[in-house]
């Protein structure tokens, strides 16, 4: 039960993170200076675990599952809002705003993608890695196909 809160309170954590870096428009804290600490607090927790007499290997395999879980909440509140964007926003911004919000919403989804493969790399998870690049493929036919659909019912439209 411990470990369910705990999942949930770092889940919370991250993306109130991300939610606070999407609101202010820019990165709290520079991702230059992010990146290493991360690695570094990492490192640091590897040690912690193998001084308390777990195997390094366990001890390893643990952090670097916590980072990709963390490296997957964060990219889920730019999916959710693109998937958002994409259907609430209408047409009060002209008619072609939606090839724009249809471009925003692929390539989200695609650094989305990406971020799978990598993180299906990272933990050794050929299956999470193979729905990734499934993902990267399709992507680019999905988004031509919302974007043919939609020229084609704004035809339908006009001729009525």
């Amino acid at each position: 039960m411990l470990v369910e809160i705990s999942v949930v309170v770092y889940m919370l954590v991250v993306f109130g993170f991300v939610a606070w870096n999407i609101k202010k428009g820019s990165f709290l804290i520079d991702p230059s200076i992010l990146v290493p600490v991360l690695i570094f607090i990492g490192a640091l927790a590897v040690a912690l675990l193998a001084f308390m007499g777990i195997d390094f290997g366990i001890a390893t395999t643990t952090i670097m599952k916590i980072g990709a879980a963390g490296i997957l909440f964060s990219g889920t509140i730019p999916m959710v809002a693109a998937g958002i964007g994409l259907l609430r926003f209408g047409d009060e911004y002209g008619i072609n705003i939606f090839y724009a919000r249809n471009h925003i919403g692929g390539v989200v989804d695609c650094v989305a993608s990406l971020v799978m493969i990598f993180v299906g790399l990272l933990i050794v998870r050929l299956d999470l890695a193979a729905v990734g690049f499934f993902f990267f493929m399709l992507l680019p036919f999905t988004s031509n196909a919302l974007a043919n659909s939609y020229y084609y019912s704004y035809q339908r439209r006009i001729k009525q």
